[in-house]
């Protein structure tokens, strides 16, 4: 059945129609940014990129309004042998993205460090993980913020937070 056809009642979960897979793009060897998964998706990332490790930027609303639950998340990434990591960020909020920028960072930082592919998502994949991604190029993989920013526009259409990354990385001094 064609998935735009449905009756209101019918329609899938927002966001994706249901049996369709996340939207992923590949940034470097062990950096995956993408759309919202599914525990169906989970095995799926697994098999078809080699993740091991999924950092889930969705809050529990994103969570609600996507049908999901964060223990139904766990087990099956637990199913199939791959971490979940969660730093929720509320949606369309770039204050409170640039609030939580240090802890994010860190954890996709150890995640990495610790030899995981990550995939990681918010919703869409066009606000908040991309944003992320690339302050994980600029800061631990010394590519220059402008440059970080051009490489993953131009892989994946997006709309990251310029004025969280131009101030997370301003002079120590200004970012207090």
């Amino acid at each position: 059945m064609d998935w735009w056809r449905l009756r209101p009642n019918d329609q899938p979960l927002p966001g994706r129609p249901a049996g369709l897979r996340p939207n992923v793009t590949e940034l470097c060897p062990n950096l995956f940014i993408g759309d919202f998964v599914r525990p169906e998706d989970i095995a799926w990332l697994s098999a078809q990129f080699g993740v091991t490790a999924i950092q889930s930027l969705q809050d529990a609303d994103d969570l609600r309004i996507s049908g999901l639950d964060v223990a139904g998340l766990s087990v099956a990434a637990d199913r199939c042998g791959v971490k979940f990591a969660r730093t929720p960020v509320p949606d369309g909020s770039a204050d409170q993205l640039g609030a939580r920028l240090g802890s994010v960072l860190a954890q996709l930082a150890a995640l990495v460090r610790a030899g995981e592919r990550v995939y990681l998502h918010c919703n869409a994949g066009l606000n908040r993980a991309p944003t992320v991604a690339i302050a994980y190029l600029h800061s631990r993989c010394g590519m220059p913020l402008e440059e970080a920013l051009a490489y993953v526009k131009r892989r994946r259409p997006c709309g990251p937070y310029l004025a969280v990354l131009e101030q997370f990385f301003a002079a120590p001094k200004e970012r207090g």
